[in-house]
């Protein structure tokens, strides 16, 4: 069967009746034809998927090529940082489990950071992630072994873990059921699971481009619950923090039970629904205020940021049919040299470079005031600046 037809299904239930939500039509990096995404809930249950999920090959291609969630910085300072504020919470509900140091093992360990904080506390650390480039730093930098690879290949090798960390990484996964699953055997029994995953919740407090290309999985608390469960891991504790970053993220702390565990929590499809729409809604009114705010824009422009914020406002505005995009400035050396819906992909010396009064439009949520400052440190003039969600300062 082919991967997609196994699991254009609801992950977790395994049903198919579902209702669209919306649908993105997206140009990616060094593609040509837009990828349509549509994100649909499950009528059984409630869950929130892309349906059917982008094509394996054309996500690991993303990961493995653009998305490689490195470092920025020198080796020294890295090293001397303080935890991140992913790392805070995961060390706060660690410490609160009463967990002493052990084994730990992070899917979607990344360059290290993370493993880094807790082998300061005195855990034997080790992880695996998709990207070569991280993995190749979290030795360099931390002196850590990431595995290169997916959970699906690394964590059988895996066995008698007292801890499993998965922080952002469960959004991402065709089936994140499976990948729980074999955490719980990786795991020694009453062994712990320490996960982060963007909450569906207050559609009202979140972003635009909340549903995005490389997210698969949307999560209610509930539906999270019952797929820990269904995998046999027992919920100890389940945080919600509405304003840890630009959206609500939920953690949870579980165990590896020593049985199976009755996976029988009601999810209200309705009240699932009924969420998706009043956030697609919302969505659709803050890129129309995108739009206004774009409309004095004439003629040729700058864009800062090349990633999938920048293939959703092409998608989701009328920028490119009112202005000229000359290039597409970001400062992730591995974008350089690439195309992002047919303009190329510059450095910021590139911009700087570029003395004529020509605007810049940053496209970025999240990064936002810190490409700001950025551009002005870089000669750009206040006046050539276009941020979409706040103000220049001063």
């Amino acid at each position: 069967m082919h991967m997609l037809a196994k699991i254009a299904a609801c992950a977790v239930c395994n049903g198919h009746d579902h209702e669209i939500v919306q649908t993105q039509s997206c140009v990616l990096l060094n593609r040509k034809e837009p990828c349509d995404i549509h994100f649909g809930v499950c009528r059984g249950c409630g869950h929130l998927q892309q349906w059917p999920p982008v094509e394996p090959d054309l996500m690991d291609y993303y990961y493995r090529t653009f998305a490689t969630y490195e470092l920025f910085g020198e080796p020294e300072t890295l090293r001397a940082a303080p935890p991140s504020r992913h790392a805070k919470r995961f060390l706060s509900l660690a410490n609160d489990a009463g967990l002493a140091p052990g084994r730990v093992y992070e899917v979607g360990g990344a360059s290290g950071e993370m493993l880094n904080q807790f082998r300061r506390l005195g855990w034997d650390v080790r992880g695996c992630d998709l990207s070569q480039s991280a993995a190749e730093q979290a030795k360099s930098v931390f002196g850590i072994e990431v595995d290169l690879g997916g959970e699906e290949t690394t964590l059988p090798l895996q066995k008698n873990l007292d801890l499993v960390l998965a922080c952002h990484v469960l959004e991402h996964l065709y089936d994140p059921l499976a990948a729980l699953v074999r955490i719980h055997a990786a795991l020694r029994p009453g062994g712990y699971l320490l996960l982060e995953v963007p909450c569906a919740t207050a559609p009202d407090s979140l972003l635009p481009g909340w549903f995005a290309f490389e997210h698969l999985h949307y999560y209610r608390t509930e539906i999270l619950e019952r797929m820990l469960n269904q995998a046999g891991l027992e919920v100890m504790e389940m945080r919600i923090a509405m304003k840890a970053q630009h959206y609500p993220v939920v953690a949870v702390a579980a165990r590896k039970a020593a049985g199976q565990i009755a996976a029988n929590i009601d999810a209200d499809p309705e009240k699932s629904l009924a969420m998706a729409r009043r956030y697609v809604d919302r969505e659709s009114k803050l890129w129309a205020d995108t739009e206004r705010r774009l409309s004095d824009i004439r003629g040729p422009v700058f864009l800062y940021g090349a990633g999938i914020h920048t293939a959703q406002l092409l998608d989701r505005t009328n920028l490119a049919e009112h202005t000229d995009i000359i290039a597409v400035a970001d400062r992730d050396p591995k974008r350089w040299g690439q195309t992002l819906a047919g303009k190329p992909v510059i450095s910021p010396a590139e911009l700087f470079a570029h003395t004529q009064p020509t605007p810049v439009v940053i496209s970025s949520y999240v990064s936002e005031k810190q490409i700001i400052e950025t551009l002005l440190k870089g000669g750009i003039a206040a006046s050539r600046i276009k941020p979409l969600y706040s103000d220049i300062p001063g």
